[in-house]
């Protein structure tokens, strides 16, 4: 009897060895201190809902991608039509980015992932919200649409702001969504005059961009290379939500250091190029902007987490 009362306690420890989580940036101290504050925060959970939790948080961690801060030239940049012209040709089609302005950073970090599927789906599950497109994705022949390494939907700015929060509030650290001047100047690999954030500065479909048979629909993140800095689909794949609030003629007033956009609006700015997109709109410099919320999830929004 004491045998068996011996092994029921030694049941759990064992349970707790065998899923030991392991990191490639973080301490073990670290480590133990998410656990503890994942514990606290949601005591409701199962220890393996708290496990699976502790896991996100970590590998959140580890995707972040340090970023020296300097100083670059925001916006899209002219050149002459022709060697010798007065004419002047802008690199990206868009307007509103044609005032270049000096701006400089703090060191940040910013994921070098956008944010999946699977993680967003267990934030909202541990937030006690349903999964969306719930008729979809009981739908057998719409099954390829939720593949857990595929960028997670979004409908609002305010909650791929609140899972930043959230993941920052589990690590102790300053998680949000990186500011729009921290998402170009890490797509152009610290400010550097690269029009396309990919592993050349070109696009090649097939090679470092999606092939024509893979633009009508989202890929799985990490698919092709990644820019000089290591971040991958910067340059594809989903338009992600930014920080900052929309103004057409903000880059005539913005701040030069750390700016965060205007402090009020009805637009929120979002950045990177969607696949369905011409190449000509998926530029580092191309800026785009939606209502914070929107009317349904869309699998073409999503964002990525910075620490600032």
């Amino acid at each position: 009897m004491k045998t068996l009362t011996l092994l029921l306690l030694l049941i759990p420890l064992i349970a707790c060895t065998s899923q030991t989580l392991t990191s490639e940036s973080l301490s073990r101290a670290e480590i133990e201190a998410i656990q503890e504050r994942v514990r606290q925060a949601h005591p409701e959970l199962s220890s393996a809902k708290q496990h699976e939790v502790a896991e996100l948080v970590i590998r959140a961690m580890d995707n972040m991608v340090f970023i020296e801060g300097g100083s670059f030239m925001m916006g899209d940049s002219s050149e002459p039509c022709e060697p010798g012209s007065k004419r002047v040709c802008w690199k990206d089609y868009d307007t509103d980015n044609n005032h270049t302005h000096k701006v400089t950073l703090s060191d940040y970090s910013i994921s070098r992932f956008e944010t999946t599927m699977r993680d967003f789906d267990l934030y909202r599950e541990v937030m006690g919200k349903e999964p969306y497109a719930q008729d979809l994705r009981d739908r057998e022949d719409r099954q390829y649409l939720f593949q857990p390494n595929l960028p997670a939907w979004t409908k609002t700015w305010a909650e791929a702001q609140a899972y930043c929060k959230w993941i920052g509030q589990l690590s102790d650290t300053n998680g949000n969504l990186p500011t729009e001047a921290q998402w170009e100047y890490a797509a152009r690999e610290r400010g550097k005059d690269i029009l396309h954030a990919t592993n050349n500065g070109e696009i090649n479909p097939g090679e470092n961009y999606p092939s024509s048979e893979e633009r009508d629909a989202t890929i799985p993140v990490g698919s092709y290379p990644p820019n000089g800095l290591g971040l991958y689909d910067m340059n594809h794949n989903v338009s992600e939500w930014v920080y900052d609030w929309y103004s057409e003629d903000y880059y005539e007033s913005s701040s030069e250091e750390d700016p965060t956009g205007p402090d009020s609006g009805t637009l929120k700015v979002m950045r990177g190029g969607m696949s369905v997109s011409s190449f000509g709109a998926n530029t580092t410099v191309h800026r785009e902007s939606r209502k914070p919320k929107g009317e349904y999830y869309s699998e073409l929004l999503g964002f990525r987490c910075g620490i600032w």
